[in-house]
């Protein structure tokens, strides 16, 4: 086992999160730190103790060898405690820790049955005793308020077992969807807001994915955030686009400039750089992926369409990163000097990634067929003095020639029309250039080529076959969509095994790649990784084959 001070870890945890807790709080605090038995657990509340301590020692930590046996060492003993059966702590951080690995379904069902088992004693204030929680790093940005720290404020404060883990269940049910910004999101978020009213980030988050799916209660919620932390620009901003949405311009000019009155006070920082922008600017501006790259500790700012009616923009603003967790893969594997190629790139969540880490001596092309994200890909560029980075207003495909874009309420949905598709007379559609990788790269004479990104409706196996020589000349990494509309691209995906490459799904947390060889491996992955190997060529089955 690792040797590390448990007590230590833990209290240095909070305070980093700058939690404040209530003076009877922080007694009963220490003296479950100072009670538990570390060494040897004995109850449930040890094992899941122990767990959290591990958790947060491996967040702490740079070391991958470390970071991974402090994982494994949680893992155990929040496996050991949830066998016991005597507290509910131990069921909502297996379901936690199954969300961190990538593990939505089971987590999913850990956390459902946990909820339901846990209301009858929360309700009849049955009393158990209270652990210690984890809660991992909600956003990568600090555009949003810090919801880490308010959740675990309200869930510290709690002095019973019952009632933190029903608090920390539903941060976990939230936490096992891809993305909140649906149905089933949206319920859940309801559920937590019902559970930490109070709190300012799960208000924002509500208002925002409500508006954003014509939920116009969402404002309610909005306001309410407001109402709590009127200082922060998140919220601010996501009430000026709600009411910019609801064509009440001079109610978004209000929020306008009670932004413009904060900024004027911090015109240094990023979150607010929104401000400088006109009220009918077609975009808006959001911090994005922060941290130390190749461009140093700079930082920049997304352009987004100034509308709650993207689903890009609502994403950004409520989480303040991208949902995929395949972008973290991205932005671990790319290194400066590489060449990358984003074909649909959108606004540029991963162009702009990877510019960041490719550095001066690296080269990012963005392709992008519609005109309104190619504007924001050129805005970007020009508010960060970007240079790393050439855009592309074409489409790439199996053929050379003009091409249909089919226009959709959201345009991350936008797809190509098929050659011979007929469509209906009031279909909105853009018609653009389309040519091959292969050609593409070798109109730009391209000699190096790392890493492939490709985000398309369907299109990734023309795409795939429009750029077999470049495959063959560079055996360049590939990300792709491995889902469509249609279920999952069993086609792409034997294509890329006959042409020797390996394909695998990315483990967060562990930061893992995991093989894919049946079809029901995909489950729950957004796009697939493929990676070129030496040797004999794989053969991809069909779940109907094994």
């Amino acid at each position: 086992m690792i040797d590390f001070d448990p007590k230590l870890a833990y209290l240095d945890y909070i305070k980093q999160n700058q939690v404040e807790i209530a003076a009877p709080a922080s007694q009963t605090l220490n003296q479950i730190l100072d009670e538990c038995q570390w060494e040897q657990p004995q109850t449930a509340l040890d094992w899941n103790n122990l767990a959290v301590t591990a958790l947060v020692s491996a967040e702490s930590c740079d070391n991958s060898l470390a970071h991974g046996l402090y994982a494994e060492i949680a893992f155990d003993a929040v496996q050991a405690g949830a066998e016991l059966n005597q507290h509910p702590l131990c069921a909502a951080h297996l379901a936690l820790l199954n969300c961190m690995l990538g593990n939505y379904t089971e987590a999913a069902q850990i956390a459902f049955s946990a909820f339901i088992n846990n209301l009858q004693p929360t309700y009849t204030e049955a009393q158990i005793e209270p652990g210690i929680v984890y809660i991992p790093p909600l956003a990568r940005t600090h555009c949003i308020t810090n919801g880490r720290s308010e959740q675990l404020q309200r869930i510290l404060n709690v002095d019973n077992g019952y009632t933190q883990a029903m608090l920390m269940l539903s941060e976990v049910l939230c936490r096992t969807q891809i993305s909140l910004d649906n149905h089933t999101g949206l319920r859940l978020l309801h559920l937590m807001n019902q559970l930490m009213p109070e709190l300012i980030f799960p208000n924002m988050r509500l208002g925002i994915y409500s508006i954003g799916n014509q939920e116009l209660e969402g404002l309610v919620y909005l306001h309410r955030a407001a109402e709590i932390a009127l200082d922060r620009p998140t919220i601010l901003q996501a009430l000026y686009l709600a009411y910019l949405d609801l064509e009440q311009p001079e109610t978004a000019q209000h929020w306008h400039q009670v932004g413009v009155d904060y900024a004027s006070q911090l015109s240094n920082e990023l979150p607010w750089q929104w401000t400088e922008l006109e009220i009918d600017s077609e975009w808006t501006y959001l911090p994005f992926d922060s941290g130390k790259t190749a461009l140093g500790d700079r930082e920049i700012s997304l352009a987004v369409a100034a509308s709650l009616q993207s689903p890009t923009t609502r994403c950004l603003l409520a989480e303040g990163d991208w949902f995929e967790r395949e972008l973290e893969f991205w932005r671990q594997y790319l290194q400066p000097g590489m060449n990358a190629i984003d074909i649909g790139a959108s606004v540029g969540i991963y162009t702009f990634s990877a510019a960041r880490r490719i550095g001066v001596n690296g080269q990012v092309y963005a392709i992008e067929p519609f005109s309104t994200a190619v504007d924001c890909l050129h805005e970007t560029c020009r508010h960060n003095q970007l240079e790393n980075v050439e855009i592309f207003r074409q489409a790439i495909g199996d053929r050379d020639g003009r091409a249909r874009l089919i226009l959709q309420p959201s345009s991350e949905f936008n797809y190509l029309a098929a050659v011979d598709e007929v469509l209906a007379p009031a279909t909105e559609i853009e018609e653009v250039d389309c040519t091959t990788l292969d050609t593409f790269v070798e109109s730009l004479g391209i000699d190096r080529l790392a890493v492939i990104k490709i985000s398309t409706e369907g299109n990734e196996l023309a795409i795939l076959i429009g750029g077999e020589q470049t495959l063959a000349k560079f055996a360049p990494t590939i990300i792709y969509n491995s889902y469509t509309s249609k279920g999952v691209d069993l086609a792409a995906a034997q294509y890329l095994l006959d042409r020797n490459y390996e394909l695998f799904r990315y483990q967060p947390y562990l930061q893992q790649l995991i093989p894919l060889e049946s079809e029901s491996d995909f489950a729950e992955v957004m796009k697939a990784i493929a990676i070129p190997k030496v040797g004999a060529r794989g053969n991809f089955h069909s779940t109907d084959n094994l």
